[in-house]
């Protein structure tokens, strides 16, 4: 597999799971179904950074934010385009184009995209639906950590979540999440007890805390899932000036994802192989990486 053909793979794959998770917020498309859960900021920001891959994809996406981003937290969606390490540009370019054309205004705008015209192909007649729980949650309880803490505690092991647990799932700074916790607490959502100099986190029963709707739901990691795959992407659209360059950048590169890829259960790159071997492996990887990041019932 060449790079130029690893490129196109991860591409197809995040595009893919981009139309699939737009059309499951509601964008008027045919596409195949999944009900993960999905995360807005993560979804934003990938778009964003595919850009002109799919101008449809990029049009439609931005009809929906224009007519429901008031759903969308714009200090996550800062935190997580950083963490994903979108370029200034791409972000830029969409937040500004979702403002000038009557949406809400996010941080990180710079110029609008020249020639959008909304399609109107999104509609959010209803958030009951499992793909839209964070949506739900923050039309119950306000766009701000204590939705999302909620939505956390919904995928949260049976001894519960730190603070600190809590505020990398979240994706919101400790003392947000505190105090989202202690607001939850005093509405008898959640309670907190401490173990050693840690306090823990728990749902306070096991009833639904809406209509039908509770622990456990399983909620994949998009955000670290779509950060890796960009990174891939970056890494194999660019110029290298040697192979032997590419092939020690390339070994560097799955080094520093090796803790995350174990940490959300996908496949890890070879590290017995060295040298061209190594090349053929990272590109062995990237085709199995794409196709687990394809799969619908993963998480």
């Amino acid at each position: 597999m060449t790079p130029s053909r690893s490129a196109l793979v991860i591409e197809g794959a995040l595009l893919n799971r981009a139309w699939i998770q737009w059309v499951a917020l509601g964008v008027d498309a045919t596409v195949e179904s999944d009900d993960s859960v999905v995360d807005p900021e993560a979804l934003i920001v990938l778009t964003a950074e595919l850009g002109d891959a799919d101008a449809r994809l990029l049009d439609v996406s931005t009809d929906w934010c224009v007519a429901f981003g008031r759903y969308v937290n714009g200090a996550r969606l800062r935190q997580v385009a950083r963490e994903m390490g979108a370029p200034s540009e791409a972000i830029g370019e969409f937040v500004a184009t979702v403002a000038h054309a009557g949406g809400p205004s996010w941080p990180l705008a710079t110029r609008p995209r020249p020639g959008y015209v909304r399609r109107g192909k999104a509609r959010l007649e209803s958030a009951s639906a499992r793909a839209r729980l964070h949506l739900r949650l923050r039309a119950a309880f306000g766009v701000n950590a204590r939705a999302d803490v909620l939505a956390a505690m919904l995928d949260a092991p049976v001894a519960g979540l730190s603070i600190a647990e809590l505020s990398r799932r979240t994706r919101f700074t400790k003392p947000n999440v505190s105090s989202a916790v202690q607001a939850l607490e005093l509405a008898g959502l959640v309670t907190t007890h401490s173990v050693g100099n840690e306090r823990r986190v728990l749902m306070a029963s096991s009833r639904s805390i809406l209509p039908g709707l509770k622990a456990p739901i399983r909620q994949p990691d998009w955000v670290t899932q779509f950060g890796i795959a960009l990174a891939l992407l970056r890494f194999l659209d660019q110029d290298w000036p040697s192979t032997t360059v590419k092939v020690i950048e390339a070994r560097r590169l799955a080094e520093t994802f090796r803790n995350l890829l174990m940490g959300i259960g996908a496949p890890t790159p070879s590290t017995e192989a060295f040298g061209n071997d190594y090349a053929f492996a990272f590109d062995r990887w990237v085709a199995d990486f794409a196709m687990w990041l394809r799969r619908s019932s993963h998480g």
